[in-house]
């Protein structure tokens, strides 16, 4: 054996080849920790946007569910300061304190007419008058207003208003006592109909008269109960779904329990559902406990959900928004298994390249060359196969022209639209590819990209494919490739759903801009289709001043929205006949501030909310509110100020007839320069000489 092992001795592993090995396992290891890292942040960027999304989408709902209720309260509060229905409801608490006759006073039929009436102008009772059903049974409404006395007695109620419970009427109570208004809880009907009270205190009568601005205990209370199902449940539908999966609940903490006081997916009763705090991956328990906090939860049938949620201000809830985490993750998903697997890939190939190059490195000179070269071909084709795997998986069009417009390469997605083999399109020039129209349309930007050597963009309209699409064009200069100089990369990526979304955007703004029109010309009868006079005198100006596009739309929007602040002037002050006195005319010069607080949260393009503010504007700085002077003014409110005078002068109004136009251009001619711009009062001179018998406002007067 002695002998054996003599001859034979074990082999030692030399310490160049440790030092090698270990250098290699370092090298896998720091690849792997900072393919890791590098996946782990991508995906925390994913989770980021998926954060700034729902919480945006539970803020947008919040304010809706906010703005409904402070609706709901303000009417009820106008109600209440009704002076008659205070100076009444004090009448027949006084009657019932001196033991008056039973019969019915007239302040009751009164009383009674006005609960009707408003009840169904809020809504509230929109079958009152209707057949009655006919048998002597009662009916049951999912909505109802009454008004409750001091003692908490109905005084008067529409017709087949819900029972007032305990819930109900302890909203009155802290409503009385507090001297504010106040809601119930969310709570179901023997019909499993999800109700909810509003009380409002009706301020105290002393002496026989109104006391507005008293600070005796209120007398009474309007409460009024709205349908959940009709009015509240449909603002967490409001807006379009970010995808299949997702979900906006109403959820409240109740002792120990998180009760969803809104349907769920499974079609649960509202406020039946409730599920322990004491799950800490539950979505609506970590909304109740922490509102406000984002991250990836269970939801109430123990699937991953992402979930944002943000309390409501006026009432003890939380909104919660989920998506499936799965379906919202998916792209996230499948983005990161490919960096794993590309990043995983190359470290690999980057590991077998040093074992290569160690392994041939004792290799005589020429073996030494020949093998680099075949490994500079292998990683040539990896990183080739790689830049196949990015580019053909990618929703846009690649393609690399030399300094001829000939292709280099093309990837997939050009081959499939063009019904050519990528191996085909080599070669051939971008007219041959995507047609000599789509080249004809980028030749400006190729040109222009040679001139300056910077990248450009721009978006056309290009046919791939026999059809004619949106595309948002990128253009790359490339100093050189392999052999070839001056190359571009052209990259196509479609927008057109991204442009029709855009244009439904737009069509939604105007309908919702000429429903406004119509709200306020219904609230002005004298002043009917001055908005639409308002609007083509206006656009008339703009095109005569040969404004841009921009300043055209803005000039549009801001000329359709100008007069919207007069829906809180009462009708009885924009209709009265006589003088204003001076506290009328500050409320009605106030219309252009209430009307930029109704628009105020609205995204508009351009200056629309500037525009409107300065329109009343002079430019001698006599106008209001900011008395700005001269080129302060913007142009577009300059011209505003002009056509909203020419309108309003050639208009009827309650206090006079309207003047002819001869009369208003002279008026308007005089205040020029002071008032108005010259140059505006001059286009609308020339507006009205050349086109004016066009005019709507022309044919109708």
């Amino acid at each position: 054996m002695d002998s054996h092992a003599e001859l034979n001795p074990p082999r030692r592993i030399s310490r160049p080849v440790l030092v090698g090995f270990a250098a290699l396992a370092l090298l896998v290891l720091v690849g792997a920790f900072l393919i890791n890292a590098y996946v782990e942040r991508e995906r925390e960027r994913d989770l980021n946007d998926w954060a700034i999304s729902l919480n945006l989408i539970a803020e947008n709902r919040v304010e809706a569910i906010e703005d409904w209720l402070q609706s709901r309260t303000a009417s009820l509060q106008e109600l209440a300061n009704n002076a008659s229905l205070q100076l009444y409801l004090w009448q027949l608490s006084q009657r019932v304190q001196e033991g008056a006759p039973a019969t019915e006073p007239a302040q009751l039929s009164f009383l009674r007419n006005l609960i009707v009436a408003s009840a169904r102008r809020l809504g509230l009772a929109t079958d009152e008058g209707q057949p009655t059903i006919p048998a002597n049974l009662p009916q049951h409404r999912a909505s109802g207003l009454a008004l409750l006395d001091a003692e908490q007695r109905v005084v008067v109620a529409t017709s087949g208003m819900p029972d007032l419970g305990t819930r109900f009427t302890a909203a009155a109570r802290r409503a009385l006592k507090n001297g504010k208004a106040a809601a119930s809880d969310l709570i179901l009907d023997p019909h499993e109909r999800p109700l909810l009270a509003i009380a409002v205190p009706v301020p105290a009568v002393l002496g026989g008269h109104a006391q507005s601005g008293s600070s005796a205990a209120p007398q009474g209370t309007l409460v009024a109960v709205v349908d959940a199902r009709r009015e509240l449940y449909p603002l967490l539908r409001s807006g379009v779904p970010i995808t299949g999966s997702d979900e906006t609940l109403l959820v409240e903490k109740r002792g120990q329990q998180v009760v969803y006081l809104s349907p769920t997916r499974d079609e649960s009763i509202p406020t039946r559902k409730s599920l322990p705090l004491d799950r800490p991956r539950l979505a609506a328990a970590s909304a109740v406990l922490e509102p406000g906090r984002f991250g990836a939860f269970l939801n109430y049938q123990g699937r991953e959900v992402l979930a944002a949620s943000q309390p409501l201000r006026n009432l003890p809830w939380v909104l919660l928004q989920e998506v499936d985490a799965g379906e919202a993750l998916q792209e996230s998903n499948r983005h990161r298994r490919f960096l794993i697997t590309s990043f995983s890939l190359l470290l690999f190939f980057v590991a077998a390249t040093l074992v290569a190059a160690w392994q041939h490195g004792s290799r005589v000179r020429a073996l030494h060359d020949a093998e680099a070269l075949r490994e500079k071909t292998l990683a040539l084709q990896k990183q080739t196969e790689l830049l196949h795997a990015v580019t053909d998986n990618t929703e846009a069009y690649i393609l690399l022209l030399d300094d001829r417009q000939r292709v280099l390469f093309a990837n997939a997605r050009v081959a499939t639209a063009t019904e050519t083999p990528a191996a085909e399109l080599g070669g051939q020039s971008l007219a041959g590819v995507l047609g000599p129209a789509s080249a004809a349309a980028l030749e400006e930007q190729l040109q222009q990209l040679h001139r300056e050597g910077r990248v450009q963009h721009c978006t056309r309209r290009l046919v791939i494919g026999d059809e004619e699409r949106s595309f948002q064009c990128s253009l790359v200069p490339v100093d050189h490739v392999g052999d070839r100089y001056n190359a571009v990369l052209l990259v196509l990526q479609d927008i057109t759903e991204l442009e029709r979304a855009q244009q439904k955007h737009a069509s939604l703004l105007r309908r919702l801009v000429d429903t406004l029109m119509h709200v306020v010309d219904l609230h002005d009868p004298n002043s009917a289709n001055h908005s639409a006079h308002l609007v083509e005198i206006a656009n008339a100006l703009g095109r005569e001043l040969q404004l841009d596009e921009a300043d055209r739309r803005t000039l549009d929007l801001a000329a359709s929205l100008a007069n919207l602040g007069k829906i809180f002037v009462p009708r009885e002050i924009l209709t009265k006949t006589e003088p204003l006195t001076e506290a009328e005319q500050d409320l009605v010069r106030r219309h252009v501030q209430l009307g930029l607080d109704l628009l105020k949260d609205l995204d508009f393009e351009g200056p629309v909310l500037d525009t409107i503010a300065q329109k009343q504007e002079y430019l001698d700085g006599s106008g209001y509110p900011h008395g700005l002077r001269g080129e302060q003014i913007l142009l577009t409110a300059r011209i505003l100020a002009v056509a909203n005078a020419f309108v309003a002068l050639t208009s009827p109004r309650a206090y006079r007839e309207a003047i002819d136009t001869e009369q208003a251009l002279d008026q308007l001619l005089k205040e020029s320069g002071r008032k108005y711009d010259r140059r505006v009062v001059a286009a609308l001179f020339h507006v009205i000489e050349n086109r004016g018998q066009g005019f709507a406002w022309r044919q109708e007067s």
